[in-house]
């Protein structure tokens, strides 16, 4: 998909957990500024943090933003976009605050 179609693609559906949602809006928008031709192949959650696989032009800069979106999501609970008490624990691995959890 082309990455200037994600927002109006992803309105109503989100790949990955809506406490992401920000972290993701703001990284495909700054991938918009420099390389808008950008296809994304693939987002997801792997191992408690955000997966964001794409490919075109510009490379270097991309992987620099996807990095930093990356490990961002690992200090951010994946439903509600908290940043404090956020942990990984579990057999299945889940980026999440604490009063997410528990109630999970």
């Amino acid at each position: 998909m082309k990455i200037t179609k994600f927002h109006s693609f992803y309105k109503d559906y989100f790949p990955v957990g809506e406490g992401w949602r920000k972290i993701v809006d703001k990284l495909v928008d700054d991938i918009i500024k420099i390389a808008p031709d950008t296809e994304i192949t693939q987002i997801k959650e792997k191992y408690g943090t955000l997966r964001f696989y794409c490919s075109g032009d510009g490379w270097y800069n991309i992987r620099k933003l996807i990095n930093k979106a990356e490990d961002e999501s690992g200090k951010t609970c994946e439903r509600c976009g908290a940043k404090e008490n956020v942990t990984t624990k579990g057999g299945w691995i889940l980026t999440l605050c604490d009063k997410c959890r528990s109630t999970r």
